[in-house]
């Protein structure tokens, strides 16, 4: 019987006092609440902008230049962007297309900040910065092609530092060019950039190629541009693309990838932004206001 009596006491005593304190201890163990859950005194979940902008952009994709100075003046953007791969190359930005292996665009701003004393790197490479899915252009591509490795952001506009100088020579910142070309107008043309460039004006450039349907090829399916267009605009620094204006200067080129042209001046090349845009089927400028990027874009100015 005293047995009996003891044990229901003891059942008695744990159903009283001890049995609380567990539950008690269960309260307070802190758990980690679900999205959107309330958390008490927990510091509160960053909100959904906060969390998209720390949130990387995917590879490729349009935002992955969003907000580079290289396209303060507006993305170029065609009506097809399942061939646009965006690259984000810090000393200039690029479309790149995998159909074409080579670049649709490449776009850069440039100012005297860009000019240094950094030599020449000439280390022509592949691009890691490409998805392994795609092809990588390499040299054996150009070799015995009849064509030079053209390049689009030139190796003169980032002499600042030999890591920009060196990005300059990455496949994907070259389409193929005749050497009349290349050494030609086109350089030429360069020359004139960076002597405005020099005395303090801020340049914002973009070049790509113009093709032809379909497309020649060098190497392993490299396509060959039947021209190459360049757009540049000049600016004072510290002006953004509201301060464009009808009076800014706008250069709009179209020069041919074919032989002929070595000896001609860029200048017979000029023509109007509306021009390129139709050849290319890009529209540029977009950043600037409606109603003067109509009028910059319509004219041809001669320098």
């Amino acid at each position: 019987m005293l047995s009996t009596f003891a044990l229901v006491a003891l059942l008695f005593v744990l159903a009283r006092f001890v049995l609380p304190q567990c539950a008690a201890l269960r309260v307070s163990t802190p758990v980690e609440p679900p999205a959107g859950a309330g958390g008490g005194a927990r510091a509160p979940l960053p909100s959904p902008s906060a969390s998209s902008a720390a949130t990387p952009p995917r590879k490729g994709s349009e935002a992955a230049i969003e907000g580079s100075v290289h396209v303060a003046l507006g993305t170029p953007r065609d009506t097809d962007p399942s061939d646009d791969h965006f690259i984000d190359q810090r000393s200039y930005v690029l479309s790149y297309s995998p159909v074409k292996r080579v670049p649709n665009w490449v776009a850069w701003r440039l100012d005297r900040s860009y000019f240094g004393k950094a030599r020449r790197k000439d280390d022509f490479r592949p691009d890691p910065a490409l998805p392994a899915r795609f092809y990588r252009v390499n040299e054996s591509d150009y070799l015995h092609s009849g064509y030079d490795r053209g390049h689009l952001c030139p190796s003169a506009d980032r002499e600042d530092s030999a890591v920009d100088n060196s990005r300059t020579f990455l496949f994907t910142n070259m389409q193929p060019q005749l050497h009349e070309l290349n050494a030609g107008p086109w350089q030429r043309l360069e020359v004139y950039a960076r002597q405005r460039a020099e005395r303090g004006q801020v340049l914002y450039i973009v070049a790509g190629g113009v093709f032809s349907a379909p497309f020649p090829t060098i190497g392993n399916g490299v396509a060959v541009p039947a021209a190459n267009f360049k757009i540049v605009v000049f600016m004072n620094d510290g002006e953004r693309a509201s301060d464009v204006s009808t009076d800014t200067e706008v250069l709009a080129v179209i020069m041919p990838n074919q032989a002929g042209v070595a000896q001609r001046e860029w200048t017979e090349y000029l023509t109007s932004v509306d021009a390129v845009e139709q050849a290319t089927g890009y529209d540029f400028l977009s950043a600037v206001p409606e109603g003067i990027e109509r009028v910059i874009e319509a004219r041809t100015h001669l320098p």
